[in-house]
Order: structure tokens, then C-alpha cells, then sequence
């Protein structure tokens, strides 16, 4: 029986640890448990707001005012055919990293790391490490909405390019994503390069803290963390959020940040390196619910 909460904190579902309740709150567990989901919100006139594993996400501190669906908790499943992965779209990124390596497939390991699900990583082409999804994906069913039909499209149909896909922005929900992986061999030599990723991302990310990963998108010819740190902004705070020392396109939470303490800095961040750089820094994080504070225009 599908259970739709009321005033649910969604705080603790996101991977900056920030945000405030959803009005109404399910975790579907197939394809018809989120068709009954959606005919939930329409009966009612919610907006409905798809949840994966809360990572390159701010939630504001009002909370999200409709439904929100969450994908990762129960709608989670993968199946392997050889080289190729069907995998939900509630499903870990990371741990179908780790599952492509065991089996010895390599295009996925510089992705290792990555705390999001499948789904989000499909609908921004998620990225690290010269390695994007975009490179193994083979082809995904979608739910198409409000229609509340499925379809099946090529990974040449989602016109892919830098953080961002034809899905991004449309509200279909990804339901399962096909991956033809490569056939590296030695399954010892792919778990060896996933482990050299996973090392690199302690040493340069500030993994101790909640954060929403990388914030800002990086400019054409040079690198977000390269311009905020040249703006001398490592360290700058407001409240409990702050631009990293260790990595300074992370604004992390360094205790009881608010939502607003984030988008503040944002916005100084934005400001600050236009001013000396005259590059406008693009927002990688998505933005759910209302916010006072305005980023820099």
C-alpha cells in the first residue's frame, strides 16, 4: 500500500543536510507506484518534485510545497546481460560504478564516488574525471508527463552536452537506463582504477562536510574552483556555509547552515569573481522551493 506523508523534513535526504519539510512525501517502489503517485498530485493540483539521493540539491529552508517523489528509497533495482546494465532510475551511480568493475567493464569508474542516483545522472550527464554517462549509456525507458506513458529513447535522442541532457527541465522521470559497458579483462586493473578515482576525490574534495558537491558549472576555458580561489573567496562564510579551503568551488556545511546562508554565498561568490574576472559563474545545483535571497545577475 503506497503511504503518502504529510510535512516530511527533507534534510536528512539531501547530501548538504539543508531544507526544510515537504508538504506531501512518497517512496514508490515500481513504475505503478509512481503513476498512482502523480494521480495523486493532479487530483490535488500539487506540483510534484522528483527526489533521487538529495546530492547536487538545495533545498530551501520553507521546504517544497507539493509532492515530493522520492525515487532512491525503494525504486532501486539492476540486472546485467553480459557487458550491458538495465538500472533504475532510483538507483546508486556509485554503486553501479562498483558493480561495472567487479565484473571487469570499464567506462564508468571515473564516476566513482558520485553520491547521486542513476535517474539525476542521466538527466544532467553527470561528469568527472574525463568520463561522462553520456559515454556508456545505451538507451532509457522514461515516463513521460503528464501523459503517464512510457517510451524508450536512444542516448542519441537526449542531445547530451555539459551537465545537461534534453530531459533536463521537461518532468518525465527516468524509470531505467541501459548501459553498454566495455569489456576491460581484468576485473582487479578496473577496481585498482575505480580505487585511484575514489583516492583522488578524498585528497581534492572536502568529503568531511555536507556539501551539494561542485557548485558552479565551469566556464569555457577555465575551471570554477581556479576563478573562486583567485578571488581569494577560500574560507569566505555566512552563517554555517563556506567556500572550502580544500577545494573552492564546494560551499560546504560546516553546521546548521541554512539554505539561505548557502544561496548568500552563491550570490558574493557570483559577484566577487565577475568583478575581478568578468566570467559569470553558471550554478551547477538545482534549486527547489523558494528562496529570498537572489543570485547575482
Amino acid at each position: 500500500m503506497l503511504k503518502f506523508l504529510e510535512n516530511v523534513q527533507l534534510a536528512d535526504k539531501t547530501t548538504y543536510r539543508i531544507g526544510g519539510p515537504a508538504k506531501h512525501y512518497v517512496e514508490p517502489h515500481n513504475e505503478d507506484d509512481i503513476i498512482h503517485a502523480y494521480s495523486f498530485a493532479q487530483e490535488r493540483g500539487l506540483p510534484v518534485f522528483i527526489l533521487g539521493n538529495g546530492s547536487n540539491l538545495l533545498i530551501s529552508d520553507s521546504g517544497i510545497d507539493g509532492l515530493v517523489i522520492n525515487l532512491s528509497a525503494h525504486f532501486s533495482s539492476m540486472k546485467w546481460d553480459g557487458t550491458m546494465a538495465a538500472v533504475s532510475g532510483g538507483f546508486p551511480l556509485d554503486a553501479l560504478a562498483e558493480a561495472a568493475a567487479e565484473r571487469g567493464c570499464t567506462g564508468i569508474e571515473g564516476l566513482s564516488g558520485i553520491p547521486g542516483t542513476v535517474g539525476g545522472a542521466v538527466v544532467m550527464n553527470a561528469g568527472a574525471f574525463d568520463t561522462e554517462i553520456a559515454d556508456t549509456l545505451d538507451s532509457v525507458l522514461i515516463l513521460r508527463v503528464p501523459e503517464m506513458t512510457e517510451d524508450t529513447l536512444l542516448a542519441d535522442d537526449l542531445k547530451f552536452g555539459y551537465r545537461t541532457s534534453a530531459l533536463k527541465d521537461c518532468g518525465h522521470v527516468v524509470l531505467c537506463a541501459v548501459f553498454n559497458f566495455k569489456a576491460g579483462g581484468d576485473a582487479v586493473k578496473v577496481m585498482l582504477s575505480r580505487q585511484d578515482i575514489l583516492k583522488k576525490r578524498r585528497e581534492k574534495q572536502p568529503l568531511d562536510y555536507p556539501s551539494c558537491g561542485s557548485v558552479f558549472k565551469r566556464p569555457p576555458g577555465n575551471y570554477a574552483g581556479t576563478l573562486i580561489q583567485s578571488a581569494g573567496l577560500k574560507g569566505f562564510r555566512m552563517g554555517g556555509a563556506m567556500v572550502s579551503e580544500k577545494h573552492a568551488n564546494f560551499i560546504i556545511n560546516t553546521g546548521n547552515a541554512k539554505a539561505e546562508d548557502v544561496r548568500w554565498v552563491m550570490r558574493h561568490v557570483q559577484k566577487t569573481v565577475f568583478e575581478k574576472s568578468e566570467i559569470h559563474l553558471e550554478p551547477e545545483v538545482i534549486f527547489a522551493g523558494e528562496f529570498n535571497e537572489p543570485l547575482f545577475a
